[in-house]
């Protein structure tokens, strides 16, 4: 694992906090997004974890850069910014997670673990209240009651992703995924996926 953010003190407590984990192996660490593109030329792990806000390269900008990457390893996004609009372009931009500081060790290895197995987690905190800003609440029906999940299903399926592949990049079985898909054709007011994703593009949910 590869820790990037521009505070010394951070990314030397989260060292700290994971040493003792049998299963976390701490490579590097990088206090700019250039210099966390640098490293990942040479260096291989199998996550980062990433502060959105740092000096130069952004963490949405490393990310942006990330997506031309074959190679590019799985990054959980760690901020202290809960605003929609970072959450909701990270996950555009292919982030497996995003995670507040004020997250608890065992929350974050949980998150870890799961995006390592190449599945995705996004904090419970981060919930409703901030979709629901991120929604036109004129739209009609449930749509601010879209969870981030739902939004991020969402651009799978934009993606031309079927069941199988949205369950393993999830890290659900695919009878999950069905079933919560279904939540959010009710919420959208549709019937079958074609659907979603329209009324989902049309609204600004996706992009």
């Amino acid at each position: 694992m590869i820790i990037a953010d521009d505070h010394r003190i951070v990314r030397e407590g989260i060292a700290m906090l994971l040493a003792p984990e049998p299963d976390v192996d701490l490579v590097d660490e990088a206090s700019s997004g250039e210099e966390l593109l640098e490293l990942l030329e040479t260096t291989e792990v199998d996550v980062v974890l990433l502060d959105v806000r740092m000096p130069g390269k952004g963490g949405l900008e490393v990310l942006e850069e990330l997506q031309n990457r074959d190679d590019a390893p799985p990054v959980v996004v760690l901020s202290m910014h809960d605003d929609p609009s970072y959450v909701k372009r990270a996950i555009e931009l292919g982030a497996s997670g995003y995670l507040l500081k004020s997250v608890g060790k065992v929350e974050l290895l949980r998150a870890l673990g799961v995006v390592v197995a190449g599945g995705s987690y996004i904090q419970g905190e981060i919930t409703a209240p901030l979709i629901a800003r991120m929604v036109d609440p004129t739209s009609g029906g449930s749509v601010a009651k879209l969870s981030l999940r739902d939004i991020e299903m969402l651009h799978m399926l934009a993606g031309g992703l079927d069941n199988r592949v949205v369950a393993r990049r999830l890290g659900v079985s695919e009878a999950a995924v069905k079933a919560q898909l279904r939540v959010v054709y009710s919420r959208l007011g549709v019937k079958r996926r074609s659907e979603a994703v329209a009324v989902a593009l049309r609204l600004g949910i996706i992009t």
